[in-house]
């Protein structure tokens, strides 16, 4: 997968970016994925409920790092 990404020119980007644009990007898109998630709608929440608490982790970690 990181050679994916080398070839894709994301890893030098990523490296020449805040990553909290990063983190926003990411956000922005996985949510639009999550809102057309054809399932149950616990089974929907449940997915959501766990992306937040990821992107909250994240989110410490790189407001830390940008300090």
């Amino acid at each position: 997968m990181i050679a994916v990404l080398t070839n894709m020119g994301l890893l030098s980007a990523i490296r020449h970016t805040g990553l909290s644009l990063w983190l926003e990007a990411l956000d922005r898109c996985v949510r639009k994925k999550l809102a057309t998630v054809n399932a149950d709608p616990e089974v929907a929440q449940a997915l959501l409920n766990r992306f937040d608490r990821a992107m909250a982790d994240l989110t410490a970690v790189v407001e830390y790092l940008e300090e």
